[in-house]
Order: C-alpha cells, then sequence, then structure tokens
C-alpha cells in the first residue's frame, strides 16, 4: 500500500461570506485531481447549534440538484483513490476526463471499467447524504466485494444491528442492519463512506462498535471533503493503536477551516399554497429483489434489497443496473416536457439515479433530505428556495427539498422506495404546483 498521508504545504487559502457576519475561511492542503473547490461545494446557514453553516456539495445530489451521472463519476474517483493506494491499475486518462468533467459539468457520456478488487472488501454508506455516494463506489469494483449502507430507519427482522451516533448532526442515531454476518467478517479492507468529514468522530464512533463483534484488521474512510484538524488527525493515530487496526483517510479535497461571525435568524414567508390537491400519477415498479421487514410498532413493510440498507453483493448489483435501464426506459416514454426531476426521498437515492441516466437529455436529479438549511436568495448562496413536509412514514419529522425554483421544471417525478399516496404529502404536493410543475409522477416500489 502507497503511504497517501504526508502533509503538504496550503495551496489555496480562500473566505467564503456565508450569510451576513456568518464567514468561513478554508486552507485546502491536498487536491490530488486538481478540482476547483468551487465546482465541490458552496455555502449555506443552517438550522444546527452544533455548526451553523454547511458546506453544500454539489457532487452528490442532495440539497443541489445535478446531472444524473455527476453521482456516479464522483464515486469512480473516490473508487480511484483506494485504487491509486492499493497500487491497482489505473487509467490516467479516465481519471483526468472524469475530474474534467466535475470541474466543469456538462452531459458527456463516461464509462470506465471497474477495479477487480484482489480480496474481500464491504463498503458502507452513510446516511443519508452518502447512500448513493457509497452505492457509486461500491459500483466501482469487481470481486469479492458486498456494500450496506447505514439507516436512521428502526427495522426489526435482521440478525444484528449496530448502533451509533453521528454527534454533529440534526439526526444523530443511526444503526447498520445485519442480514448477513458473513458479509462483515474477515474482511481485507472495510470501506466507510462519507461526503465530508469534520472531527472524524462519526466514523471511530462506527468502527469501535464493529470492532466489538466483527473485528476487522484494516480500514479505509473515503469522503470527498476531509476537514479534520491536526488534533482530530493525531486522535485517529491513538485510535489505531488502541484497537490494534489500521486506517487509512482518503478525499478528494482536504484541508482545514474556521469560522467566525453568527448565524443569521431567518423568517422565510411560506408558500400560499393551492386549495386543491392537484392530480398524481402513481406508477408501481417491481424489481426482483425485496427485503421484508417489520418497524418496531409491528407494521410490515417491503424495502427494495438492491439499495443496500440489507447488503448487496455484486451479482445482485449488477442486476439493479439491468433492471434500473428497463425501468428508466420505460418511464423516458412517460416524459411530457425537456426539463425534468427525478428526485430520490431521503435514503433512497441510488436506485432513482441510476434509473434517471435512462431517462433520456434534460434530467436532473437529487433528494429530499432532513438536514434544515435556512434559504436566501443571494448569488453565491447554496440553497435560494425550499420546501417543508412531513415524513409520510415518521410522523412529526420534518423533509426538505431544496432548490426547485418557479418554472424550474415541466414535471417531476418522484421515486418512493414504498407506496406513498399524495394525501400523505399534500403539503409537496401543492408545492411543487405553485412552483408551475404540470407533471407530478410517484414512482413507487415496495408496499
Amino acid at each position: 500500500m502507497k503511504d497517501m498521508t504526508t502533509q503538504v504545504s496550503f495551496t489555496q487559502e480562500r473566505n467564503y461570506n456565508v450569510l451576513d457576519s456568518l464567514s468561513v475561511g478554508i486552507r485546502v492542503e491536498e487536491n490530488p485531481y486538481s478540482l476547483p473547490p468551487e465546482s465541490i461545494f458552496s455555502m449555506a446557514a443552517r438550522n444546527n447549534p452544533k455548526r451553523s453553516f454547511l458546506f453544500v456539495s454539489k457532487l452528490i445530489g442532495k440539497h443541489i440538484p445535478v446531472l444524473p451521472h455527476i453521482p456516479l463519476i464522483t464515486g469512480f474517483l473516490l473508487a480511484t483513490r483506494i485504487a491509486e493506494w492499493m497500487g491497482l491499475k489505473i487509467d490516467q486518462g479516465k481519471i483526468n476526463e472524469a475530474a474534467t468533467i466535475l470541474a466543469s459539468p456538462a452531459n458527456l457520456d463516461f464509462y470506465c471499467s471497474p477495479y477487480p478488487f484482489p480480496n474481500k472488501a464491504l463498503f458502507i454508506g452513510f446516511a443519508e447524504t452518502a447512500t448513493a455516494l457509497g452505492h457509486t463506489v461500491f459500483n466501482n469494483f469487481t470481486g469479492n466485494v458486498n456494500f450496506l449502507h447505514t439507516t436512521r430507519e428502526d427495522l426489526k427482522g435482521t440478525d444484528d444491528t449496530i448502533y451509533f451516533t453521528e454527534d454533529h448532526c440534526h439526526a444523530p442515531d443511526q444503526r447498520c442492519l445485519i442480514c448477513d454476518t458473513d458479509m462483515v467478517k474477515d474482511n481485507d479492507l472495510f470501506v466507510l463512506i462519507d461526503d465530508e468529514i469534520t472531527t472524524g468522530n462519526t466514523c471511530l464512533n462506527i468502527i469501535r462498535n464493529i470492532q466489538k463483534r466483527y473485528p476487522q484488521k484494516r480500514y479505509a474512510i473515503l469522503t470527498i471533503l476531509d476537514w479534520r484538524s491536526e488534533e482530530a488527525i493525531s486522535r485517529y493515530s491513538q485510535f489505531e493503536k488502541e484497537l490494534g487496526i489500521k486506517i487509512q483517510v482518503l478525499s478528494l479535497l482536504k484541508g482545514q477551516f474556521r469560522h467566525w461571525g453568527k448565524s443569521p435568524v431567518i423568517n422565510t414567508a411560506p408558500l400560499v399554497m393551492e386549495k386543491d390537491l392537484p392530480d398524481v400519477k402513481n406508477v408501481h415498479e417491481k424489481m426482483a429483489y425485496g427485503i421484508d421487514t417489520i418497524s418496531p410498532d409491528g407494521f410490515k413493510a417491503t424495502y427494495l434489497g438492491y439499495t443496500g440498507r440489507f447488503g448487496i453483493n455484486a451479482k445482485k448489483n449488477n442486476q439493479a443496473l439491468i433492471e434500473a435501464k428497463r425501468i428508466g426506459l420505460k418511464l423516458s416514454q412517460m416524459r411530457k416536457g425537456k426539463k425534468t426531476l427525478c428526485l430520490g426521498t431521503g435514503e433512497f437515492m441510488y436506485i432513482p439515479f441510476l434509473i434517471a441516466n435512462f431517462m433520456g437529455d434534460g434530467v436532473m436529479v437529487q433528494s429530499t433530505t432532513r438536514s434544515p438549511v435556512h434559504p436566501h436568495a443571494r448569488n453565491n448562496y447554496a440553497v435560494k428556495h425550499a420546501i417543508s413536509f412531513e415524513d409520510p412514514f415518521r410522523p412529526g419529522i420534518k423533509n426538505f427539498i431544496y432548490n426547485i425554483p418557479p418554472n424550474g421544471y415541466e414535471e417531476v417525478f418522484v421515486f418512493w422506495e414504498r407506496r406513498v399516496d399524495a394525501e400523505q404529502v399534500a403539503p409537496f404536493i401543492k408545492a411543487l404546483k405553485k412552483l408551475v410543475i404540470e407533471n407530478i409522477v410517484f414512482v413507487y416500489f415496495g408496499v
């Protein structure tokens, strides 16, 4: 393995005025593919007493809509970081091509053969922002590889559950649902994937709990942004010695930040809603691989196994690609406009994004989120528009969708893992109609 921990001198220093008196300064230490920081993230203020601002990713399709292939290319570059570290054969031309597309997003076809992983590996994506990101990284490897994403859903019916906390987050409690214990045993490499690490404590929390039940020898942490301080990096070294393991952290951009000022208090005028509920077309799509599970209140539900919430191997992942293409081509025939948004919901991101890749030109993708961010109509601010509604499956939990402008789209395909009726999310549907979106389609898979 290559030593990729060497510190280098700062190559960039930038200050960002987030909003009013709230500002953030960053210093870039490592940027292996020379990606402009402004192509990776923008800034926003948020409702969180633990940290009043947010690095809003321009690559993962959460708060900001992106072309469908952008998250997939991001996953390829993160996978390449592992491939380079392991000494696998890489294609520098493809790496340069991918970096160029991310630096200046365009509708360009991109394909690169997956990296053959020489031994056994498990890839874990963190909910909710990195479920699709983790899956795209996994998608770039072949061999004895598996994928699992963490979840905030409290489900029963699995062999084991590993609990941990994401301390700085608005929804800190997370879990890994282990349906196949062989998947988490005897891995040559255990890979954790997130869009950003700041203190890195979330990764340490899950590693500690995994080591108690399924000891591993070597971990890799993949992230788009690595903001750990020198103190946090030192803590990682101490943690390795304490548990007798190796941890390698790899990122697309590494640096440090400081911030000053206070987050503003913003009162946003609510949208004036339509009185009547607009028409919504429902499309039930069946995918071959489903998982039946039971919630704490005894409610039985069917989830998609292809998402990775319950674990997925390379063979089933290939089946998911075939089925996504079939569904995408079918949905493309239902399109009525040239500007279409394909909207994932919460942790359910990868499958909708994959389907959207086969729905033709003029398609953008993003997902709803539980992250509360201040919207503000200002240039160079990451979140200009916001819609909020109650989670249809978890009463009292607010969901948000950001950056859908008036007249921005002619139609929206909303992808739900399980069936949702329009009445369950009436404020959401009415808000879309108010934004002059004429065609609204709900696509669901399980029950």
